[in-house]
């Protein structure tokens, strides 16, 4: 890899999961011209740069006509966006989902993750968009060393939020008990699944707002799930404008759709739904007050 300068910026769409992240990666790689990490190149984890070569030679490296839809975060066909997720495992050092202590930050090799980032920049000869759950604990520190990056951060109603983690939870492990995706350090072993859920998402949600109030709007677009839905072409200007502050405003295309039906969680409502508005409050109280675990 060549040592590069950052003459472009990168663009990461951050939120807890469930939140809506999948659907605004897609809208973005689909509005904007910017490349991204399809599910060829994500084939190529270790090798992203040679992925994305390989996405440009065989024209899929653009997202013509998403289908906008996905299982969990997975999407479907071979230009559509992709997490990433071994990328961001081996360069965070996460051998799972869980939240390490704060000291974790200095023991990620950053010099090489920029180097990385900045040649496959420069190898599309576009900014990059990525969708990085585990970046969530760490986005002052991409930041810092990488200081044209730009967060666009999406919110959700977070009792839809929690009861759609339930949702994959049984869906992907079987039964609501089996823990799914990023893990808050804080002990909620012996908590009841709809309590893990809602900690899990105002835990999730304070990191990423305490990282944004710090950043300030000139580093981070907060965009609410149901504006996404109702009009995704200005989410899409919206960030062509943030990122434009940070060196280089990449070209809007057309051909979104005018909306989205916004997803929910009815089947699970009756089931979870006061128990689930109650953890939330209880949770949201709790971590007012003491501030939360750190990290």
């Amino acid at each position: 890899l060549e040592e590069l300068p950052e003459r472009l910026p990168t663009l990461h769409v951050i939120g807890a999961p469930r939140s809506g992240t999948t659907l605004l990666f897609q809208v973005l790689a689909s509005g904007l011209d910017i490349a991204y990490v399809s599910n060829l190149t994500a084939a190529f984890s270790r090798a992203p740069v040679t992925g994305m070569r390989l996405a440009r030679k065989l024209g899929v490296d653009r997202l013509e006509a998403s289908s906008f839809g996905s299982a969990f975060g997975r999407t479907a066909g071979v230009a559509e966006p992709h997490e990433f997720g071994y990328f961001w495992n081996h360069h965070l050092r996460y051998p799972d989902l869980a939240q390490r202590p704060p000291s974790h930050e200095d023991t990620i090799d950053w010099d090489h993750l920029r180097r990385v980032m900045i040649n496959m920049a420069e190898r599309a000869g576009r900014p990059v968009g990525f969708k990085p759950m585990l970046l969530l604990w760490h986005l002052e520190r991409m930041a810092e060393v990488m200081p044209r990056t730009c967060f666009v951060w999406i919110r959700r109603e977070p009792r839809l939020t929690a009861l759609s983690l339930l949702k994959m939870r049984r869906a992907l492990r079987g039964s609501e008990r089996e823990w799914a995706s990023l893990r808050p350090a804080e002990e909620l072993g012996d908590e009841p699944p709809w309590r893990q859920v809602a900690a899990q998402v105002v835990l999730l949600e304070r990191t990423i707002a305490r990282a944004a109030t710090a950043l300030g709007p000139s580093r981070v677009l907060r965009v609410d799930y149901a504006e996404l839905c109702a009009d995704p072409a200005a989410i899409v200007r919206r960030t062509a404008d943030l990122m434009e502050t940070h060196g280089h405003r990449p070209d809007v295309r057309a051909g979104l759709p005018d909306h989205f039906d916004p997803q929910t969680n009815s089947s699970l409502e009756d089931e979870f739904g006061e128990r689930v508005d109650e953890a939330l409050a209880h949770f949201t109280s709790l971590y007012a007050e003491t501030g939360g675990p750190d990290g």
